[in-house]
């Protein structure tokens, strides 16, 4: 390969289909991001609605010490699946490592690695490849079975001392790179974190904060609550949004006021989670109409921005044009001033807007139907909107 660190290196959003990811934590293509969780959150069916939707040309899943019927289902699902992006069936363009828990630990350590060495194959032939292991902490558990074997010196919760570095090679093998013929090759790597208990302060876990650029934590409260994906909007972050070169690309994309946008619908969650409290502690009565009027704006944007449902043929995915639009549209509401005298009147009205918001999810783009229902939320909105 040349040294491409003489060429620009190109940003571009790998564009996941999923809202919560590309809209308030993006990835870029080359990029790195983990999804810790306890179990139960929905990391694997998010890995699989990634796979399935990614802007990607090959997809490599390394199943890391994952309980035999996880794999299966992959092997079982995915041969039926028609790819939304070539038409044909989605196995054609995925490679699964099946490492099931009952296999040798010394297989488990290598999978992950095989994994890597594969997409890197692909990579070098110019192709874009999305690369997802399920599970590193399984895969650093491996290391720490092998280490100690070896009688190796232990350190923290007697995984290797080096333990930090050995997550960071294996991230840094990720990246955008130019071939010798100029063209230009990816791996993304996409990993997921189970922590024993949900403990998100174990070593595996605090080390690759330290490596991967974006941070998908997955709630358990959330999922308990159906809420799916069930990534904390607020704990979540990309180091993405803070490149001069990502502004410049979704700033052409897109437009210059995106970043401010998805600014604003963090601090408007963080508001609506801190007066959920409130009201928890006061009880409905105790605060005003106005915070509760704040609490449902944060809601509307859970519901119609983060929320979405991977069963449904039209809302499992959303392309970045309509992203857009459902978000311009819910900044809107969020900004539109309503008259309200008690809060019965808040709860009822804003389970109307959120209904018709979500029927129009599930619509064709700009459909007839669409227009009806965006027709509709006009209308209640017009009812309640002051002067």
């Amino acid at each position: 390969m040349t040294n491409y660190r003489e060429k620009p290196r190109p940003f571009k959003l790998l564009e996941t289909g999923v809202r919560s990811i590309d809209t308030l934590n993006p990835i870029v293509e080359g990029g790195t991001g983990f999804i810790p969780g306890p179990f139960g959150t929905g990391k694997t069916v998010l890995q699989h609605a990634i796979s399935k939707q990614a802007e990607a040309d090959i997809v490599v899943i390394a199943a890391c010490g994952e309980r035999a019927n996880e794999v299966v289902e992959i092997f079982t699902e995915f041969p039926e699946l028609d790819d939304p992006h070539t038409g044909r069936k989605l196995m054609e363009r995925t490679i699964i490592i099946a490492n099931t828990s009952n296999m040798p630990v010394a297989a488990r350590e290598a999978s992950v690695y095989t994994a890597m060495a594969i997409s890197e194959y692909y990579r070098s032939m110019g192709l874009r490849v999305l690369l997802m292991a399920d599970s590193t902490s399984r895969w650093a558990q491996a290391l720490r079975e092998m280490s100690n074997r070896m009688e190796e010196l232990p350190g923290p919760d007697a995984f290797p001392m080096d333990i930090s570095s050995i997550i960071a090679n294996f991230y840094g093998r990720a990246g955008y790179v130019y071939l010798n013929n100029g063209q230009p090759g990816s791996i993304t790597f996409i990993g997921t974190v189970s922590p024993a208990g949900g403990n998100l302060k174990e070593p595996v876990t605090e080390n690759t904060k330290k490596v991967a650029r974006c941070f998908y934590a997955l709630e358990q409260e959330r999922a308990d609550r159906k809420r799916y994906p069930a990534i904390n909007p607020i704990d979540s972050y990309s180091k993405y949004l803070d490149y001069p070169e990502f502004e410049k690309y979704i700033t052409d994309r897109i437009n210059d006021q995106w970043t401010s946008k998805v600014n604003e619908l963090k601090t408007r969650l963080l508001r609506g989670k801190e007066i959920a409290e409130q009201i928890n502690i006061l009880g409905d009565d105790g605060v005003p109409v106005d915070y509760h009027v704040t609490f449902w704006k944060s809601e509307l944007i859970d519901f119609i921005v983060l929320q979405q449902d991977a069963f449904d043929e039209i809302d499992a995915v959303t392309p970045m044009e309509r992203q857009e639009t459902i978000v311009d549209r819910v900044i809107d509401i969020c900004h539109t001033e309503f008259k309200f005298d008690t809060f019965l009147e808040v709860i009822d009205y804003f389970k109307k807007v959120i209904n018709l918001c979500k029927q129009m999810n599930y619509q064709q783009f700009e459909s007839e139907k669409y227009f009806e229902y965006e027709k509709e939320l006009k209308a209640l909105l017009a009812e309640r909107k002051t002067a």
